[in-house]
């Protein structure tokens, strides 16, 4: 029975993501709103071609719009909540069975972020706390008012990183002109006269390209190496003959002179009969003859070249080694533009041991506002009521009691640690080119476009961008852990204790080198009193802490 039943989502404008007000259907199938629809094709009344949002499928001339009047009547049912209470539930509990089922199943699940200890699987993803939650810490989302507005998306891995910056929809296309990753309402807007396929075909072409360029590599890899072992064997082979031809003239030298030994020993022994002989005319007739030379002939010359050498051989090796070398560059040149290695990126640290890759920060007291006292090698700020003897400089904050630390992020990837005490603290990072005059949002951390803060209270946590404020439930954190990823443009905070915890990551572009920043006083709800120069009788501070 379950498996005829709709959720309201199924119904939903895909545009406007709400139940469809006016209901039409196109051609294609899809359905929208009538306002929506009609608001979209508005952008293509210059060419006068139409297209789908959804599956992309395009209509000349402009097909007319009817309202869809059975889809109008489910809709209005679902308004009135004709489906009962303990069907829906029975929905979900159906889904949430089949993704703890599929967790179980697949090897890549998704862990969810909030689990301590041992992290059970992601059953959904929320778009607006940018983390994914197992089937216990998705309750809140279920149950609270302030969360069920929030939208959830099935489990997503480095959620951050796939989520499109203006419309909150899942990257699920690439661009090719732009080089870049795009949402399905990016292609019918920016991106829409552009080349855009699904991620899954681009990765589909970019393998079979990379496939191609391996095999070219292995063969042409395979012929240089046939052609070094038949030059072994020429060489073996050139080797073999000459050694052969030495031995064979050598060979005749030494046949030659055994029989001239041979020939030597029997003119001896006949001397010697000689001389025992009475017969003195045959003794003068056979003296002359054996006292004669042999005639021999001219034993063959053998050369041997005292300072051969392997030289020659050797450096045409190197040389074949060089050229190798070189070919292999220039085919692993050619991968690198077809797949472009450089943009494979090491993976986001998971644990505190995997973090702790540190960089060493300092406050800078040019910076620090006057009722900041800086101590312990200027890593940690105290706010005072009195106000302190500093010089006045352009780079001090007069108004917000915030300090920047010395120098910018130099590495790609930074991570520091920081505790904070009393009332409220913030921290975060900004531009050189912030504000430090003034108790307006021009120099607020996080107030502004130059900046990125959490801001954290012993009751509430938020993070500040802009002048845009997201709540975050948090309980209590003292100590904070900051990781920033400059290549990947991600700035994430986490709350350190046994485990560490994610809290909030920004996805932005950095443009200029960016400062460590803490706001001391200023944290959720505190921030204007210390503007405004009301401090309490508590004893708020920061402190860099050494990892």
């Amino acid at each position: 029975m379950s498996g005829k039943l709709w959720t309201e989502e199924q119904f939903n404008c895909p545009v406007c993501l709400d139940l469809p007000n006016d209901p039409v259907t196109i051609p294609c199938g899809h359905s929208y709103c009538m306002a929506c629809i009609k608001d979209f094709w508005s952008k293509d009344d210059p060419k006068g071609i139409y297209s789908c949002p959804q599956c992309r499928q395009t209509f000349c001339p402009k097909p007319p719009l009817s309202r869809n009047t059975m889809l109008a009547e489910a809709v209005e049912q679902l308004r009135k909540g004709a489906l009962q209470s303990e069907v829906r539930d029975s929905i979900r509990s159906a889904r949430g069975l089949s993704s703890r089922s599929k967790s179980r199943l697949s090897t890549g699940a998704v862990l969810c972020d909030m689990c301590k200890g041992e992290q059970r699987a992601a059953v959904k993803s929320c778009l607006a706390c940018m983390s994914s939650f197992c089937e216990t810490h998705l309750k809140p989302h279920q149950t609270k008012k302030s969360l069920k507005q929030h939208e959830l998306i099935p489990p997503t891995s480095n959620l951050a990183e796939k989520i499109c910056t203006q419309h909150k929809y899942l990257q699920e296309f690439f661009c090719r002109q732009c080089k870049m990753f795009v949402c399905w309402l990016c292609t019918s807007n920016l991106h829409k006269d552009h080349e855009c396929v699904s991620t899954k075909v681009e990765r589909q072409e970019r393998e079979r390209s990379g496939d191609k360029v391996h095999d070219e590599t292995e063969n042409i890899l395979g012929e240089m190496l046939r052609s070094v072992e038949r030059l072994q064997e020429l060489l073996e082979e050139v080797l073999d003959q000459a050694s052969l031809e030495k031995m064979n003239q050598a060979q005749e030298v030494a046949d030659n002179l055994e029989a001239e030994i041979r020939e030597r020993r029997k003119r001896d022994t006949e001397m010697k009969d000689l001389a025992d002989c009475g017969d003195n005319i045959y003794y003068l007739q056979t003296c002359d003859t054996m006292s004669s030379p042999f005639d021999c002939g001219d034993l063959p010359a053998v050369h041997v070249n005292h300072n051969a050498t392997f030289e020659p051989v050797l450096e045409v090796v190197l040389a074949l080694r060089d050229r190798v070398e070189d070919l292999c560059n220039q085919e692993l040149g050619k991968i690198n533009r077809e797949i472009n290695l450089d943009s494979i990126q090491a993976p986001e640290p998971r644990s505190r041991e995997e973090f702790l890759q540190s960089v060493i920060l300092t406050l800078d007291p040019n910076t620090a506002h006057k009722r900041l006292v800086l101590s312990e090698g200027n890593t940690k700020a105290t706010l005072q009521g009195p106000t302190q003897p500093y010089a006045d400089t352009p780079q001090r904050f007069d108004g917000w009691t915030q300090v920047m630390c010395q120098s910018p992020l130099q590495a790609q990837r930074s991570y520091w640690e920081v505790e904070w005490r009393g009332r409220g603290s913030s921290m975060g990072v900004a531009y050189a080119s912030l504000s430090r005059k003034g108790n307006d949002a021009r120099s607020g951390l996080g107030y502004n476009a130059q900046s990125w803060t959490l801001e954290l209270s012993d009751t509430c946590c938020s993070a500040m961008h802009a002048n845009e404020k997201r709540d975050i439930a948090v309980t209590y954190s003292p100590r904070l852990g900051v990781y920033a990823d400059l290549s990947a443009g991600t700035l994430a905070f986490y709350s350190v204790a046994d485990n560490m915890t994610h809290l909030h990551s920004f996805r932005a572009n950095f443009t200029q080198p960016i400062y460590a920043t803490f706001g001391v006083g200023s944290g959720v709800g505190v921030g204007l009193d210390f503007a405004l120069g009301q401090f309490s009788s508590s004893c708020d501070s920061i402190k860099i802490c050494p990892l």
